[in-house]
């Protein structure tokens, strides 16, 4: 079996809705189960979300939705959700 490569879209997929199932439901056993695991995918689901604990925000550094029209190249998620 092969591993595919994830796309920025991919990422920013998969992290908004972690991040938005962990707003309302931060003890999710899904998704604690996934964040427990010892692989790039559960380190990569803790770091978003200890990001967005530290923050409170969205991550915004990927290369999607047009962000090229930005000057920073970066789209916030306020604009992106609407």
């Amino acid at each position: 079996m092969g591993k595919h490569l994830k796309t920025s879209m991919d990422e920013k997929v998969i992290d908004y809705l972690a991040i938005e199932l962990y707003k309302k439901d931060p003890l999710n056993i899904v998704l604690n189960k996934f964040m427990s695991m010892k692989n790039e995918e559960g380190y990569s689901l803790t770091k978003t979300i200890n990001k967005y604990k530290e923050t409170g925000k969205h991550p915004d550094h990927y290369n999607t939705d047009g962000t090229w029209k930005y000057p920073s190249g970066k789209i916030p998620f306020d604009e992106f959700k609407l």
